[in-house]
């Protein structure tokens, strides 16, 4: 984790989140939401209607898929601007490597594979792809969580506990 008061806030999804959903030996983690760096440009509209979303469960059901070390959105650039839009401080996210044999990039439109470094590449020069470019699939699929946005909202400290 990237925040000294953070650390150790991890939970192993073993057994998935719901039943069918999710595969042992994904963690979820909660990082600042500045760790967090989009990697495609979003549809505004989609992020509006993913907001209102967000805001009428109550909770962040979705980890985002990041880049361990670099923090780039592997997917969910739409949840990630919501996040920003609704002042939420940290994020649930899987940290996954781009070499992770659960990871398949693709191009969205034609469904070849995608060259991982371009995104790479792109990320270093802090541009983002054009919108709907990559289609990142997992096997086997992401769990889910069920996370209090007003644990997210709030600053954390490391004598905090993780709630039940």
């Amino acid at each position: 984790m990237r925040a000294a008061d953070t650390r150790g806030l991890r939970l192993d999804c073993s057994p998935p989140a719901s039943p069918g959903v999710g595969a042992p030996g994904y963690t979820v983690a909660l990082e600042a939401i500045d760790f967090f760096r989009a990697t495609e440009a979003v549809d505004p509209q989609r992020v509006r209607e993913l907001t209102d979303s967000i805001v009428a469960s109550g909770h962040w059901l979705v980890p985002i898929p990041v880049e361990h070390r670099t923090g780039l959105v592997m997917d969910g650039n739409h949840r990630l601007r919501a996040a920003r839009l609704l002042g939420l401080r940290r994020l649930p996210c899987i940290p996954l490597d781009y070499g992770d044999a659960r990871v398949d990039v693709r191009c969205w439109r034609s469904a070849e594979p995608f060259d991982i470094d371009r995104i790479l590449q792109l990320a270093a020069r802090q541009a983002v792809l054009p919108y709907k470019t990559t289609r990142h699939r997992f096997d086997p699929p992401l769990p889910g969580s069920r996370i209090p946005l007003a644990l997210l909202a709030q600053e954390l400290h490391a004598a905090q506990a993780w709630p039940a």
